[in-house]
């Protein structure tokens, strides 16, 4: 199918749906078009994951929380974790 086959075809599909359905197409349009500008994007450059480090490295942030959370944080993990048979 050619590309102006293709929007003859999309054209009279269009003009055929009641405005509900319409309103569906033109999210999903938004969506394509958002997609589209996303991956066009620059990537943003990160510094590299630096190897060789040790889990005690991790000592350093030990009993460094900021935010009052805290429970919440450790509610979360108690309810969706699930437990462990060995």
């Amino acid at each position: 199918m050619t590309y102006l086959e293709l929007h003859q075809k999309i054209e009279q599909q269009i003009s055929q749906l009641p405005p509900e359905q319409l309103s569906l197409v033109s999210d999903f349009l938004d969506s394509i078009q958002e997609k589209t500008t996303v991956n066009q994007r620059p990537l943003r450059r990160i510094s590299p994951i630096k190897r060789g480090k040790k889990a005690g490295d991790l000592l350093h942030y030990a009993g460094t929380w900021h935010g009052d959370d805290l429970e919440d944080c450790l509610r979360l993990v108690e309810e969706t974790r699930s437990q462990t048979q060995f």
